[in-house]
C-alpha cells in the first residue's frame, strides 16, 4: 500500500497537470483509494487493449480520477513502468477518439515518444506530433509550466532539435532550475549533433545550477570524440578531457558511466580495474600508487577567507543566524583572540556519545581537550550558552584550557564555528564530525564550493566513540578523480541510479574507485 501511495505521489506532482494536482494531494491524505490505480496496474500487467472499456472499470471504482484526468494518468502510468508497447497504442487510441488532447495528455505523449527513442528511431507521424505539439503550445502560452518544458524538451532531444530543446531550457531557467535530466539530454543531444561549443557551454551551466552530468551525457561526449578522431592517442588525449572535468569539479559518476570510460580506455590499450583505497594512506591497491593531497594555495584560501568577511559585512547577520549584538561581542573575540591552531565544535563532539549524561559528554570533551593541549595547540572551544550548566568543574577545567565562546541557544553553531576557523587562517584545523553540507550549499560560486571542500578534507578531524574514543585526523590526500604519471583514479558510485547525478557530499567512498594506467611506463 505505501508503494501505491507513493506512485501516486510520483504521478501528481511529475505529471499531471495543476488542476489535478490539487485533488490527487487530497485523494493522498486519505487512509484509502487506491483501488483505481490497483485495478489499473493489475489491468496492465494482463496486457489489456479494450481501452474504453478499461477507462470505464477505472473510472467506476470510487477514486480520485475522473474523466478529466484518467487518460493522463493510464498513459503515464504506462509509460514510468515501461511498458511502451501499451501506451503507445492507448497515445493511439486517443488521438483518434479525442478532439483536442488535454495538456497532460500532451505531456504524456511527448515522454512516451522519448522513452520510446531510446530503443527505436521514431516514424514520421511521431516526429511531426512532437514538433506541431512545440508549435501549437508556443501559440497558446508564452512561458511553458515546468512539466510542460520538461517533457518537450526531452521529446525534441529524441528527435535532435536542439535548437528549439534550447529555447525551451531557457523557459524552465524562467521560474525555476531544470532538472539533471534535462540538463544531461540536452548536453548529449548537443554532443550527438556535433555541437561541441555549445556542449560545453551548457556543461558550464549545469554545474552552476549544481546539475552535475548524468550518464547520457558522458556516452555522447565520448561518442563524439570517437566520431571525430580516428587515431588511438588522439582519442586519449581527448578522453583525458572528460577525467579532468570529474576531476575538477569533484563529480562521482555512475558505474555505468564508469564502465563506459574503462571501455575506452581497454580498447585503447590501458589496464584498467575496478579497485579500493587505502583509508589511512590513499593507496590504490591495484597499482600500489598513492592519490596525492590537493592544498588548497594561499590564493584560494584568500578566497574562501573574504567570501566570509562579505558575508560578514553584508547581510552578516542573516550569514550567521544570530543578533547584531551577538554578531559585534564574537566578531570582537575572534579578532582579540585569533589565531588558533584548532577550532572544536563543543557539542558536536559531546553528541559523539549519543545517549550519554552530561557528565559522559563532558568527559568526552576534556579528552579531546587534553589530546590537543598535550601537543601544545591554541583551541577556541565553540559551543552553545545552555552548556555552561553541564558539570560545572568539567566546564571551568575546559574553559581554563582553551579560547571560549557560547553562542545563543536559537543560534545555528555551524557558521560560527566555520567563520572563526577560516578567519583565524590557513593553518587552523577543526574538531567536528558534521559534513558541513549546510555551509557548501551557501556558497553560491562553484568554485568556491570546490575550494570549500579540499580545506574541509584537509582540516577536519573528527571524533568517533566505541570501546575507546578515537580522534582521527585529516585525509593525508584527496579523494578526488586524479591523474598521476601513469594513469586515472576515478571515483563512481555503486548504487547505479540515474535518475540524478552524483555531487560529492563529504565523505569519499574507498570501495568504488576506477583505477586508468597505460601499458607503456612514462
Amino acid at each position: 500500500m505505501h508503494l501505491m501511495h507513493r506512485n501516486l505521489k510520483l504521478l501528481s506532482q511529475c505529471l499531471l497537470p495543476n488542476t489535478a494536482l490539487y485533488s490527487m494531494r487530497c485523494y493522498m491524505t486519505k487512509s484509502s483509494g487506491t483501488d483505481q490505480i490497483d485495478y489499473l496496474n493489475s489491468a496492465l500487467e494482463d496486457k489489456v487493449t479494450d481501452w474504453s472499456d478499461l477507462k470505464s472499470k477505472v473510472l467506476n471504482i470510487p477514486g480520485i480520477l475522473n474523466d478529466k484526468n484518467v487518460d493522463a494518468v493510464i498513459l503515464k502510468t504506462m509509460v514510468r513502468s515501461r511498458k511502451i508497447d501499451l501506451a503507445m497504442s492507448y497515445s493511439d487510441y486517443l488521438k483518434s477518439s479525442t478532439t483536442v488532447l488535454s495538456l497532460g495528455v500532451t505531456n504524456g505523449i511527448l515522454s512516451l515518444y522519448y522513452q520510446k527513442a531510446k530503443v527505436n528511431p521514431l516514424i514520421e507521424s511521431e516526429k511531426e506530433f512532437i514538433l506541431r505539439t512545440y508549435e501549437d503550445l508556443y501559440d497558446k502560452y508564452k512561458v511553458l509550466d515546468y512539466s510542460t518544458a520538461d517533457s518537450l524538451l526531452h521529446a525534441l532531444c529524441a528527435i535532435g532539435e536542439w535548437k528549439k530543446a534550447l529555447k525551451v531550457l531557457d523557459d524552465i531557467k524562467m521560474s525555476s532550475t531544470p532538472s539533471h535530466s534535462a540538463y544531461s539530454t540536452l548536453i548529449g543531444t548537443l554532443f550527438k549533433c556535433n555541437k561541441e561549443k555549445e556542449a560545453m557551454n551548457f556543461i558550464q551551466r549545469s554545474l552552476a545550477d549544481l546539475r552535475p552530468l548524468q550518464h547520457y551525457a558522458y556516452k555522447q561526449w565520448i561518442e563524439y570524440y570517437e566520431r571525430k578522431y580516428k587515431t588511438k592517442g588522439t582519442i586519449l588525449k581527448h578522453l583525458d578531457k572528460i577525467c579532468f572535468h570529474i576531476s575538477a569539479n569533484f563529480t562521482l559518476i555512475t558505474k555505468e558511466t564508469a564502465d563506459e570510460i574503462r571501455n575506452k580506455y581497454v580498447s585503447s590499450g590501458w589496464k584498467a580495474d575496478y579497485t579500493k583505497i587505502t583509508q589511512d594512506s590513499g593507496q590504490c591497491v591495484s597499482c600500489n600508487s598513492s592519490l596525492d593531497c590537493l592544498k588548497i594555495s594561499n590564493e584560494e584560501f584568500k578566497l574562501l577567507q573574504n567570501d566570509i568577511k562579505n558575508k560578514l559585512i553584508v547581510g552578516s547577520d542573516l550569514f550567521l543566524k544570530t543578533s547584531p549584538k551577538e554578531l559585534s561581542a564574537f566578531i570582537k573575540f575572534v579578532d582579540a583572540t585569533a589565531p588558533y591552531d584548532v577550532v572544536l565544535d563543543a557539542l558536536n563532539i559531546a553528541y559523539a556519545v549519543r545517549n550519554g549524561s552530561h557528565i559522559q559528554k563532558m568527559a568526552l570533551l576534556r579528552t579531546v581537550v587534553d589530546y590537543f593541549d598535550r601537543k601544545n595547540k591554541k583551541m577556541l572551544l565553540l559551543g552553545r550558552k545552555h552548556m555552561l550548566k553541564w558539570h560545572r568543574k568539567t566546564m571551568e577545567y575546559l574553559m581554563g584550557k582553551t579560547c571560549s565562546f557560547f553562542t545563543e541557544d536559537i543560534s545555528q553553531d555551524d557558521p560560527f564555528f566555520l567563520t572563526a576557523a577560516i578567519l583565524s587562517g590557513p593553518n587552523t584545523d577543526i574538531v567536528s564530525k558534521d559534513l558541513l553540507r549546510g555551509h557548501r550549499f551557501v556558497l553560491k560560486d562553484e568554485k568556491l564550493k570546490q575550494i570549500f571542500q579540499k580545506w574541509q578534507w584537509q582540516h577536519q578531524w573528527k571524533v568517533f566513540t566505541a570501546r575507546n574514543t578515537i580522534i582521527k585526523p585529516p585525509l593525508q590526500f584527496t579523494p578526488c578523480a586524479q591523474k598521476n604519471d601513469n594513469g586515472w583514479h576515478l571515483p563512481y558510485e555503486k548504487i547505479n541510479n540515474d535518475e540524478k547525478g552524483f555531487l560529492h557530499d563529504g565523505i569519499p567512498d574507498y570501495d568504488s574507485w576506477l583505477c586508468l594506467r597505460s601499458k607503456v611506463a612514462r
